[in-house]
């Protein structure tokens, strides 16, 4: 009940807002590159456009008495809500998973190579090879990869706690 009326609270208090900027007046203001901009607060080189009162007082009208819910769309009961809700959690859990193994198996790939990369290397100092240029190219893009599968888990992680 009490999300209700807060949520109440809330659409009222937008509407309210939305409404004494319409009433407030509208300023058109042009940039140096010919660029319109429209906005309800006055602006410096703003120019300030007529508006009918009685137009302003219709619209503001209008919109303290739209409805609450988009026409034609369909409202969903809260068991049905809780199914999708279910489903989705899967959905991301099953993400994260496939996600978390890219990760060790990218990890482990990234390991391999500098362990060859390593081992390659000489004891004495000479020019690089083509193929050791690509091995660190190789790295790169693993590490390019361990990064990307890193900020997919921690944004799945996040969606999975805003359940």
């Amino acid at each position: 009940m009490r999300q209700k009326n807060f949520v109440i609270a809330s659409l009222l208090a937008v509407l309210f807002t939305i409404t004494t900027h319409a009433v407030a007046g509208i300023y058109k203001l042009v940039d140096e590159n010919g660029h319109i901009t429209y906005t309800n607060t006055p602006v410096k080189g703003g120019q300030k456009l007529q508006t009918n009162s009685s137009e302003t007082r219709i619209v503001a009208k209008a919109m303290t008495r739209a409805p609450l819910t988009i026409g034609g769309f369909p409202k969903v009961t809260d068991s049905q809500q809780k199914k999708r809700d279910v489903h989705r959690r899967q959905i991301l859990e099953s993400e994260l998973a496939s996600e978390t193994k890219h990760l060790v198996e990218i990890q482990q790939a990234l390991n391999e190579a500098i362990k060859n990369m390593r081992s390659a290397e000489p004891h004495h100092t000479q020019l690089l090879s083509d193929t050791h240029i690509s091995e660190n190219e190789n790295i790169k893009k693993l590490r390019n990869q361990i990064s990307l599968h890193e900020r997919n888990i921690m944004a799945l992680r996040a969606e999975l706690g805003n359940l």
